[in-house]
């Protein structure tokens, strides 16, 4: 089983106007299957067959160990998002998640390209799957970070 996601166009940097480039990702869910992102820039080409690892395109990847099921009574997998001002408690386990991947060689590997194009292609393991599948890659938002 195999997602795509896509992302942009978007104008990327200068190859030389940074040293370090990160891709970060915010508010991952992980209530789903646990699953694989792999990470392509530019590559209009790619598919869940051919994502591999040793595609000049390839930019890096993150997993997720994923909490499919609630195996508690009834709230015991609700996210409350409002603390009180001095709970040192940890977050809730099912809390978004936050990835950050360091995409620096494969953004130098674009060249001064004038447009940039991401792609996440998400996989797992189909029998973790049930009939009622939401889509595994579930974010609130994703940005390219650069360091000068």
């Amino acid at each position: 089983m195999a997602e795509l996601h896509t992302f942009g166009p978007l104008k990327p940097p200068s190859s030389d106007s940074f040293t370090r480039a990160d891709l970060e990702f915010y508010g991952v869910n992980h209530f789903r299957p646990s699953f694989v992102a792999r990470i392509f820039f530019n590559d209009p080409d790619v598919t869940g067959d051919n994502a591999a690892r040793d595609r000049s395109s390839f930019a890096g990847q993150f997993a997720i160990f994923g909490h499919q099921r609630c195996s508690g009574d009834d709230g015991h997998c609700d996210v409350h998002f409002d603390t009180r001002r001095f709970d040192e408690r940890p977050s809730h386990p099912l809390t978004r998640a936050f990835k950050r991947v360091i995409v620096t060689d494969a953004l130098r590997r674009c060249g001064d390209s004038p447009e940039l194009t991401i792609t996440v292609v998400v996989t797992c393991d189909p029998a973790e799957l049930d009939e009622n599948q939401q889509p595994l890659l579930d974010i609130q938002g994703m940005q390219l970070t650069t360091f000068g």
